[in-house]
C-alpha cells in the first residue's frame, strides 16, 4: 500500500520545502512530489499534515533513560523486555525514532555503579536489543556501550561484545574525580550518592585520592578494544574530553565523537579537527550543563556542536530544534540536523536515515509547531504509522 503525506512543510537538509507531497512506499521514501500530481487511484492511504512540518525521524545517540525503566528503585530491577516495550511508547511520542540506549558497564565497588550497570545486566541488555534488530518494534533500538576504563575484570567481555555484533557504539569514559566531568571537586562530591555526601572532608579527600590512583586499562589495550570495533564498522567515541591533549589521543585511537567536551576551547578544537561533536539538549533547555561545564548554547553559537542527544531526557530532543529556530532564530533545517543527519554520519546511518530524500527509510515526523510546544502528531518508522498523538488543546 502508497501512503501519502499531503499539506506540510518538508524539512529538507538545507531548506523548507513547501507544496509538495512525499510519497511512501515498502518502507522506503519512494518520491518527493508537487501536491496534487500523483494519480490517487488503488490502494493509498493519505496522511494530512494540516500545515505541519514533515521533518526526519529523530536519532538519539546518548540516552540512559532506560535503566529508570528497568531499574526504577535500587532494589527493584524490572522485566527488560516490558522495560523497553514501555521506554519505545514514550520514545516514539518524543519524535524519536531510533535510539542508541547508553548504558555504562561500571567496576564492583564503584560508586556509581547499580544492578542494571554490572556486567551481566549489560550483557543480557545488549544481546536483547541485538534480537530487536530483526523484530517488529515500535522504533529502531541500538546498543551503546559505555565502557568505564578503570574496569578491568570486565576487559574481556567488552572486547567479546564488540565481536558478537552486540554493540552499535563504543565509549570510552572515565569519571574520576579531578578531570573530565569532575575536574571541579565540588561537582564530583555533589554528584556522590546520599551517603557519600555526608561523609567528612577528611574521608572525602581519601576517596578522591583512591579515586585519582586506581588502575585502569592501557593504552594498547584501548587500541585493541578501537581495533575490534573497527572492523565491525561501530563508531567510538570519547567523553567528557577536558583537555586538547585527549583529542590528540583520541585520534591515535581512531575516535571521530567528542561527547560532552568540559570547555568551549575544546569543543572548538574538536570540531575543528574533526570530531562530531555531542552536546546535551537538556543543556539547552535548562540555559547550561547541570554539572557547571559548558553550555551548549555557546557552543552552538561558536560553531562548536555537531549533535544533540537527550542524555537522560527524550523529551528536551525535539524541544531544543524548536528552542533553537524560534527563540535563537537558526534556520530550522539547520537546527533538524542536530539531531537527525548529524548523528546519523556519526553512527554510520546517514545512506538509509537522517534525511528527507528519496530512496532513504520512511522514518517522519509530521509536527504540529502551531502551539507554545512542538507535537509529533504521526511518528513513522519504516514508512509505518506507529503513532498518532492527537491531544486536546491546553493552556
Amino acid at each position: 500500500m502508497k501512503k501519502i503525506i499531503t499539506n506540510g512543510r518538508i524539512i529538507l537538509k538545507e531548506q523548507l520545502l513547501d507544496g509538495c507531497d512525499i510519497i511512501l512506499e515498502d518502507g522506503l521514501i519512494s518520491g518527493i512530489q508537487r501536491a496534487g500530481s500523483m494519480d490517487m487511484t488503488g490502494d493509498i492511504s493519505v496522511y494530512d499534515a494540516k500545515g505541519g512540518y514533515i521533518m526526519p525521524g529523530i536519532i538519539d545517540i546518548h540516552s540512559d533513560m532506560i535503566e529508570a525503566y528497568i531499574q526504577p528503585r535500587s532494589t527493584a530491577v524490572m522485566d527488560f523486555e516490558m522495560g523497553l516495550g514501555e521506554a519505545e511508547r514514550v520514545l516514539a511520542v518524543c519524535g524519536i525514532t531510533t535510539m542508541f540506549h547508553s548504558i555504562s558497564m561500571f567496576r564492583d565497588g564503584s560508586w556509581d555503579v547499580k544492578e542494571i550497570r554490572k556486567a551481566p545486566q549489560v550483557k543480557r541488555l545488549a544481546e536483547l536489543i541485538s534480537g530487536y534488530r530483526h523484530k517488529k518494534r515500535l522504533i529502531r533500538h541500538r546498543y551503546h556501550l559505555r565502557y568505564e576504563i578503570d574496569n578491568l575484570d570486565c576487559y574481556e567481555d567488552v572486547k567479546k561484545m564488540l565481536e558478537d555484533g552486540f554493540v552499535d557504539l563504543l565509549s570510552f569514559m572515565d569519571h574520576s574525580p579531578g578531570q573530565g566531568q569532575y575536574k571541579n571537586l565540588d561537582v564530583y562530591r555533589k554528584h556522590q550518592p546520599g551517603e557519600g555526601k555526608k561523609i567528612s572532608d577528611e574521608d572525602f579527600e581519601k576517596l578522591v585520592e583512591r579515586e585519582k590512583n586506581k588502575n585502569t586499562v592501557t593504552l594498547d589495550e584501548l587500541k585493541v578494544l578501537a581495533e575490534t570495533a573497527g572492523k565491525r564498522g561501530i563508531s567510538i567515541a570519547s567523553h567528557d574530553d577536558d583537555t586538547i591533549e585527549k583529542l590528540e589521543l583520541n585520534k591515535e585511537l581512531g575516535i571521530k565523537i567528542s561527547e560532552f567536551p568540559i570547555t568551549l576551547e575544546v569543543a572548538k578544537a574538536a570540531s575543528k579537527e574533526g570530531f562530531m561533536t555531542v552536546l546535551g539538549a537538556p543543556n539547552i533547555l535548562l540555559g547550561g550543563s547541570h554539572s557547571g561545564n559548558l553550555s551548549a548554547m555557546d557552543a552552538i553559537r561558536e560553531n562548536a556542536a555537531g549533535i544533540l542527544v537527550s542524555d537522560y531526557y527524550p523529551q528536551a530532543l525535539l524541544q531544543s530544534v524548536f528552542y533553537l529556530y524560534q527563540e535563537q532564530g537558526i534556520p530550522l533545517w539547520e537546527a533538524v540536523r542536530y539531531v537527525t543527519i548529524n548523528p546519523a554520519k556519526a553512527v554510520g546511518l546517514d545512506r538509509m536515515l537522517g534525511s528527507v530524500e528519496t530512496g532513504k527509510k520512511a522514518d517522519l515526523l509530521v509536527v504540529d509547531a502551531s502551539g507554545k510546544r512542538p507535537v509529533p502528531e504521526f511518528v513513522f518508522v519504516n514508512g509505518e504509522c506507529v503513532a498518532e498523538c492527537h491531544y486536546r488543546a491546553t493552556d
